[in-house]
């Protein structure tokens, strides 16, 4: 419902971050609406966004307070208060209970679903339990469901399922019970799971549900309602239910041919969730039999997750008497071509245990062959990642020893020489096995990882700093660890953190950056001392290269709060190393040292983190510095009761002000009238084709006269330039301007026709090669998208992109599209001569005042992107 009650503001979200969009095309509410998103999407820091966030905040409840609200600006303020809470980064929004008074009332008195639903919704998410505000809501509710219309109804009940609260039942009961029978199925499902989403926890007050569902299927026989399936389902440990359903599949099977098979689908997903009865095991084998040849994917799937909760006793007994196997049913999926039918083998083979196929108890029989085993185990090498973790998963089930020889074989025959892309697919298939091998044991799997990237990133892969950080076996060994109960996500953490403090252990950068993550996080609570990880870590910064330098430094520093002194020896390698580093490691060096003695500081820091993640308290870091005044005030507000909006204790939104950030706002971007030309290949492109362009072209050059050809050129605008090619092999084209033109528009003319796309000696003049349009370009990749801040000019980036030895096209900051941002275009030509296909890079750079600037990199190619990410990042 929240996403449904602000589709217009993430709307128009979408489209200021895109292009720049007019008001009357954006789809704003109002002109408010418009500014404040556009401000906040344009935002040069996350703080400043905070800044504008909270602001309109304070002025929305200001004007609450005024009194005389419309119900149209009522709604279009609630709007804006969710896009306000949603987008907070590192300041939560305050108590927005001051605007509850204005959405309770629009629930009640809103002419339209959409201004109801509006009302529901920021209650829903705004009112806290127990609010005083609640029996109003209640009775507005309770008028809904008595309401005529259909609509109305359905949304009261599905506020109902969504934010179930035990003081509307004694309004709502009856109510729910008569709407049992109604006419409409949308209605009729809502209340069956209103009432059970408010009364399952006293399982005595179900009957009446019970009662209505087991009436609803006797009355639709030999039919199914979808209704009372959706019930049954939240109803499984009910034995009338259970009844009810299993006596529906032989009724639903015999039918099959005259009905559509989405009932007995129906059925089916019902029986995953009641007790199949033992007769009933012979007609799920029967419908596997008949569903496997051709194959219908969906009621097959759904058949064989029916089994995998009956004993395989059961099954077994049930397969001698039928002479029928399952698995023999399904094994010409196995040689299929078709993925999906690949899939739908080994996902239904895993819903059965081994001893019903695989012959692993004493007097069964194997059901598959030597060489459909061999088949099986192929799958182990497809490229889907989900055939490849069920197929593991099959095989553990089986025999442990089976993943175990399989993931030693990969280890050992690990290629040197892989290009990043290739690396991480084959560490990936690595990780998936270690997953799956150990477990929930985090000892053991810390010390597979320990093991695996000492192969992966070892002496034969090359030197440490120069290898890259496989982010995908970060994200995958995070997110795995993460899945541990507590107790052992200690113990493995424990267990790689030991490993920093022993010296003469090599640990690779992928490996490093997770151990940072960790530590970062459970520092405090892991048995192994801040002092010795943080000269374990000291020491080894100079190892690695610019994204592990500053993982490190930033767990360090978080170590340090729990360290009462920090020795010199740390501080002095950090600062030796800051001597010889980029900006960027530069500042972090600094932010080290300036803080890693303030232990009060750090733990008020620490206290004000969202969570105890490496973003979190970096987020958390930045503000500090961003607000250090305010440091010991609280500026998440925790009362969930107060109406006011604000605590006493919160710093006004005044404090944060622009000044004290660390990155001021942008500069206007100044105009470049001498090279506009030159750095804008769409222009030049249309000037060839077109002679009014160019006579328009022609006219502005007119305009400005000899002043702005004579201007002194930058030194940036010079690195541009002669990024493309010496100036003095560009060629003559004369023939092809306007031989009536005056000599100013003639020499406005030459430069319109100068482009930069290509090496002049091998383009033909009158016809010029085609360039990838860079707007066309960017949007194509916008499921590929890099940003950071880079701790130098435009100028020197532009100069160290020329450095990559690519085809390169630059546009000017005034030019289009994107006006105000430095647009590059690297064209990259592909390996293949065949297809002739390129890959490109496609980068906007923002300039600010302190010779640094914000960068923004879309590219399809991995090794592409991490190339010039890695580029960005070592500035």
């Amino acid at each position: 419902m929240l996403r449904l009650a602000t589709t217009d503001t993430l709307n128009l979200r979408v489209h200021l971050a895109q292009m720049d969009v007019p008001f009357i095309n954006s789809g704003a509410l109002s002109r408010a609406h418009y500014s404040l998103v556009r401000k906040v999407e344009s935002a040069q820091s996350p703080q400043a966004a905070d800044q504008i966030l909270l602001s309109e905040i304070d002025d929305i409840r200001r004007h609450f307070s005024a009194g005389g609200v419309s119900l149209k600006e009522c709604r279009e303020k609630l709007i804006m208060l969710l896009y306000c809470s949603m987008n907070l980064t590192h300041v939560n929004p305050g108590e927005l209970a001051f605007a509850l008074p204005q959405a309770v009332n629009l629930a009640e008195m809103g002419q339209t679903l959409r201004d109801k639903q509006l009302g529901f919704v920021f209650c829903t998410e705004v009112m806290p339990p127990n609010h005083e505000m609640q029996l109003m809501l209640v009775n507005t509710i309770r008028k809904d469901l008595e309401s005529s219309s259909t609509a109305r109804v359905y949304l009261a009940l599905s506020v109902l399922i969504q934010a179930p609260n035990d003081d509307v039942i004694p309004a709502v009961q009856s109510h729910l019970q008569a709407l049992f029978m109604h006419k409409s199925i949308s209605v009729r499902r809502r209340a069956y799971l209103a009432y059970h989403s408010l009364l399952h926890k006293d399982p005595s007050r179900l009957t009446p549900l019970e009662d209505a569902v087991v009436l609803r299927i006797q009355r639709t026989l030999p039919s199914v309602d979808s209704c009372a399936m959706a019930a049954a389902i939240k109803l499984n440990q009910t034995e009338s239910i259970n009844d009810e359903v299993n006596a529906l599949l032989p009724i639903v099977w015999q039918r099959l041919g005259r009905q559509s098979p989405s009932l007995a689908l129906l059925v089916l997903r019902a029986l995953r969730k009641v007790k199949l009865s033992t007769p009933n095991i012979g007609i799920v084998l029967d419908i596997i039999k008949h569903t496997s040849d051709p194959p219908v994917r969906v009621l097959l799937r759904e058949a064989f997750l029916v089994l995998s909760s009956i004993p395989a006793e059961a099954i077994q007994e049930c397969q001698i008497q039928q002479s029928l196997s399952p698995v023999a049913s399904i094994r010409r999926l196995l040689t299929s071509k078709d993925p999906n039918n690949q899939y739908l083998f080994i996902s239904c083979l895993d819903c059965l245990s081994p001893t019903l196929w695989a012959g692993t108890l004493p007097g069964t029989t194997a059901i598959l062959d030597e060489w459909e085993v061999q088949e099986v185990m192929k799958l182990l090498d497809s490229h889907d990642r989900l055939v490849r973790k069920t197929t593991l998963r099959v095989l553990q089930a089986v025999d442990p020893s089976l993943v175990e020889a399989y993931s030693t074989q990969l280890l050992l025959n690990l290629p040197i020489g892989l290009t990043l892309s290739a690396k991480s697919e084959y560490m990936s298939r690595l990780l998936d096995a270690g997953e799956l091998q150990y477990g929930n044991d985090g000892e053991q799997y810390a010390s597979y990882l320990k093991d695996l990237f000492t192969v992966a990133e070892g002496d034969t892969q090359g030197r440490t700093e120069d290898m890259s950080v496989l982010e995908v076996g970060v994200e995958m060994v995070l997110t795995h660890i993460q899945e541990f109960d507590i107790a052992s996500r200690i113990s493995c953490v424990t267990a790689l953190a030991v490993s920093v403090t022993e010296l003469d252990v090599q640990i690779g950068p992928t490996l490093m950056v997770v151990i940072s993550a960790l530590v970062c996080e459970y520092c405090g609570k892991i048995a192994t001392s801040p002092l010795a990880l943080l000269q374990g870590m000291a020491s080894r910064l100079v190892s690695y290269g610019v994204t592990v330098q500053d993982a490190c430094l930033l767990s360090m520093l978080r170590m340090s709060a729990e360290c009462d002194e920090i020795p010199q020896t740390i501080s002095k390698l950090v600062a030796e190393m800051s001597q010889f580093s980029g900006r960027r490691i530069r500042n972090r060096c600094s932010l080290f040292l300036t803080y890693c003695g303030q232990r009060n500081v750090l733990t008020g820091v620490i206290a004000q983190a969202h969570s105890s993640s490496l973003p979190d308290f970096l987020a958390a870091l930045i503000m500090y510095q961003s607000n250090p005044s305010g440091a010991s005030t609280s500026i998440r507000l925790k009362s969930p009761s107060a109406i006011s909006g604000r605590s006493l204790g919160s710093p006004p939104p005044a404090n944060l002000s622009p000044s004290k950030l660390r990155y001021e706002p942008y500069a206007t971007p100044q105009a470049v009238p001498s090279l506009r030309h030159l750095l804008s290949p769409r222009r030049n492109e249309s000037t060839l084709s077109s002679p009014g362009s160019r006579t328009r072209s022609s006219s502005r050059a007119s305009e400005r006269g000899m002043s702005d050809l004579a201007r002194t050129i930058t030194p940036g605008e010079l690195t541009i330039v002669a990024a493309q090619g010496p100036l003095q092999d560009l060629p003559e084209l004369d023939h092809v301007r306007n031989l009536n033109a005056s000599p100013s528009e003639d020499l406005a003319s030459r430069v319109d026709l100068i482009s930069l796309d290509a090496a002049f000696s091998e383009v033909p003049v009158a016809v010029p090669t085609p360039e990838p349009d860079f707007e066309e370009v960017w949007d194509a990749m916008e499921n590929s998208n890099v940003r950071g801040w880079c701790e130098s000019s435009m100028d020197n980036i532009v100069r160290l992109l020329q450095s990559l030895q690519h085809s390169m096209r630059v546009i000017a900051v005034d030019q289009p599209p994107f006006e105000g941002e430095l647009k590059v275009l690297v064209v990259v030509p592909s390996d293949s001569s065949l297809t002739g296909r390129k890959q490109c890079a496609a980068l906007r750079l923002r300039e600010s005042e302190e010779e640094s600037c914000l960068w923004r990199l879309r590219c399809d190619d991995v090794e592409l992107r991490t190339t010039i990410k890695r580029l960005l990042e070592d500035i």
